[in-house]
């Protein structure tokens, strides 16, 4: 079992097999959730998908025995074992034949569902690690700074701290106007060389891959003054600013960075879903709702894919060339070989599209995507869908 956030290499690259696997995420934030309330969601989610199973056709009674024994399993792991310590989403992969057993506490908020397909459903897990970028968020005063790396809406790292040389105090009651000037010139030299230091030093994190995008905290006259430090890249990467004091606690600095890096992720999404909207085709870049969406996949034309994170819809991939279709097909139109049922196509989509260098971003709520299907595209040319 894994609990390391990053260590997804084998769910990513889980081939498929005869058998099956059950991905179950389930929300367990405390702000939001009890865990009566979580595990009754477990429960709720384990009937259906149950029901579901004897419903359908293709599962002998063995292979219906082996998914109920895992989604058993599962109950009794988050039931018994499973300490929240914080989490808000838990991810569990359990092979229904295999020793296929993964465990994952994200500190982000991820629908509550159970698929069961012939591979691990990674659909929401490859967005997350494609898409979430670090945010360094600098706390700056005219005495010290302090810069942490702030990614999956937790605190990653504590990236340094800074003392500078200016006195945080003057008392001029007995200094001439003259001595008081010279004082006063060496205090603005000394918070000169400091602000310098501070912009060189941000900008060798940023070169690095510490983060991609800044938030400056602190007094406003502060942070105005530095701002005319900042190299032009770290500008043109500021996404907002907040007023704290360095030894403000973290919890109080994390949530007020989050509140600042959600408002600029959420007008990203939305502008870019006005921009979809507004170039559907035939008059531009964009299109919208599942078969179109495809279409231009399989052209390898998709810039940037958008959909709603509670869609799904079942659909077949072949698991040999990639051909992804909603048509039921004895055989792969390319390469002829035989195509897999999936209960939630839009994983595959994701995953071809991420294979493609596309942009993926999924949304939480927008009327306008909704709309428009749930799912669209920003295309990279111009073509005519069927």
């Amino acid at each position: 079992m894994s609990n390391e956030l990053f260590n997804f290499d084998k769910i990513l690259t889980y081939l498929p097999t005869e058998e099956l696997v059950v991905s179950a995420y389930l929300l367990v934030d405390g702000g939001r959730v009890t865990k009566k309330g979580y595990l009754s969601e477990l429960n709720s989610m384990i009937a259906k998908t149950k029901e579901n199973i004897e419903a359908a056709s293709g599962f002998d009674k063995s292979k219906q025995k082996r998914i109920f024994d895992t989604l058993e399993k599962i109950k009794s792991y988050v039931g018994d074992l499973f300490k929240n310590e914080n989490e808000k989403t838990l991810l569990i992969y359990a092979g229904t034949k295999s020793e296929l057993w993964q465990v994952y506490k994200l500190p982000i908020i991820l629908k509550s569902k159970i698929i069961v397909d012939p591979k691990p459903h990674t659909q929401s897990l490859r967005s997350l690690l494609h898409n979430y970028k670090k945010y360094g968020v600098l706390l700056i005063d005219r005495e010290k700074a302090q810069i942490y790396q702030v990614y999956l809406g937790e605190i990653k790292e504590y990236l340094a701290a800074y003392i500078s040389e200016v006195p945080p105090k003057v008392n001029f009651r007995f200094e001439s106007g003259l001595r008081e000037k010279k004082i006063l010139g060496k205090i603005g030299e000394k918070l000169h060389q400091f602000y310098r230091m501070l912009n060189d030093s941000i900008f060798d994190f940023f070169k690095e891959g510490k983060f991609d995008y800044l938030v400056l905290a602190g007094r406003k006259d502060i942070i105005n003054e530095f701002q005319n430090y900042l190299h032009s890249y770290l500008s043109a990467m500021l996404i907002g600013t907040f007023e704290e004091e360095p030894a403000t606690h973290q919890h109080t600095i994390l949530e007020k960075a989050n509140k600042v890096i959600k408002d600029f992720e959420n007008n990203n999404i939305n502008q870019l879903i006005n921009k979809l909207i507004d170039e559907l085709e035939p008059r531009g870049f964009g299109v919208a709702g599942l078969k179109k969406t495809i279409d231009a996949l399989m052209a390898d034309n998709i810039k940037t894919l958008v959909y709603m994170e509670d869609y799904i819809a079942r659909g077949y991939s072949c698991p040999v060339c990639g051909h992804i279709t909603l048509k039921l097909l004895e055989k792969c139109p390319y390469c002829e070989n035989p195509l897999v049922n999936f209960n939630d196509i839009v994983d595959e989509i994701v995953e071809s599209a991420l294979n493609q260098g596309s942009e993926v971003l999924p949304v939480n709520e927008n009327d306008k995507l909704k709309d428009a299907g749930k799912i669209g595209a920003v295309l990279r040319y111009k073509f005519e869908t069927k």
